[in-house]
Parts: structure tokens; C-alpha cells; sequence
């Protein structure tokens, strides 16, 4: 089967587009991760937020807003955590005042879960002010948490658990800034 110089000349180009391409690609990846760290630089703390964005393999993809629902992902799997260390920790408690102290604490975990589903739907209709106010509800909800815990003497939080409150706090802080950038 002979191919015409037509066919030859089309599938030169095809060959040469294509390597283009494939050429090109790898200063895509490299863009789109500089915009996770130019993005990150501008928080109190670059390595969560780097680390939370590097953890969704759509990350090096995705666009400032898609990094921003990316991170209300990160924070609603610490909330998860949190609940169920709480939950189960509530469950063991064998003193009245501490296992409400607990449960309030899921309480607030599972409407701060709540509120960043809020926020990311209203990141997806580009309502950033309204995203931002409700990071802020969950944040607050945490800290009312925190606040519980350090005022009842007979709790003590393991250092995980005080790892993941910790993270938590950063990364609603991370969005936060993130969202104001938008």
C-alpha cells in the first residue's frame, strides 16, 4: 500500500504536533505545582498547606479554585478523624463532665464538617466571601472544642489527637488565605 504525499505530508505534521506536545508537558506539571506554592507561600504554614494539595493526585491540575475545594477536602478528613477519636474517646469515659466535654466536641465536629461542605459549594459558584465565612464557622466550632478541652482538668488528649487538632487549625487557616486570594 503506497501512501501519497499527501498522506505523508499529513502524517508528518500529526507526528510533529504530537511530539510538541509531549515535549511541552512536563513545563505544565511544573506550572501547575508552582501555582500550589505560590498559593501556599502566601499561609502561615506552607508545608501543611503543600503537603494537604500534594496529597490529591488532581492537584498538579487543577486551578486556584479547584486548590481551594482540594483543601476543604483535607480539612473535612481531620474533622472526620477528630470526630471519631472524640466519639470514641467519649464512649471510654467513665466521668460524666469529661464525656460531655467529647461530645460536644463531635457535635462540633460533625457541623464543622457541615459548614465546609458549605463552603466548597460556595467556591464552586464563586461565592468567596461566603466560602470564607464558613471555614470560619468550622474553625470557630474547633476552637470552642479546644476551649472545653483545656478547661476540664481531667482531660488529657493524646498527642495524636493534639497533632490532628493542630493540623486542622492550620489547614482552616491555610484556606482561609487561599480563599482571600481568589
Amino acid at each position: 500500500m503506497a501512501y501519497s504525499k499527501t498522506q505523508s505530508f499529513s502524517l508528518v505534521l500529526v507526528l510533529l504536533t504530537l511530539s510538541q506536545f509531549f515535549h511541552q508537558h512536563p513545563h505544565l506539571v511544573k506550572a501547575d505545582t508552582k501555582l500550589i506554592e505560590n498559593l501556599c507561600h502566601a499561609t502561615e504554614v506552607p508545608d501543611t498547606c503543600i503537603q494537604c494539595l500534594q496529597s490529591d493526585p488532581y492537584a498538579e491540575f487543577a486551578t486556584d479554585i479547584e486548590l481551594a475545594i482540594i483543601m476543604m477536602t483535607c480539612i473535612r478528613n481531620h474533622a472526620d478523624t477528630l470526630q471519631v477519636n472524640m466519639e470514641d474517646t467519649a464512649n471510654n469515659s467513665k466521668i460524666k463532665s469529661t464525656k460531655s466535654v467529647y461530645n460536644g466536641c463531635v457535635k462540633a465536629y460533625m457541623g464543622a464538617k457541615k459548614d465546609l461542605n458549605t463552603a466548597t459549594e460556595h467556591l464552586q459558584n464563586y461565592e468567596f466571601d461566603k466560602a470564607e465565612k464558613y471555614v470560619d464557622q468550622a474553625m470557630v466550632k474547633h476552637l470552642v472544642c479546644c476551649g472545653d478541652i483545656q478547661n476540664n482538668k481531667n482531660i488529657t488528649i493524646s498527642t495524636e489527637v493534639a497533632y490532628e487538632m493542630k493540623i486542622y487549625e492550620e489547614l482552616c487557616f491555610s484556606s482561609e488565605r487561599i480563599i482571600e486570594r481568589l
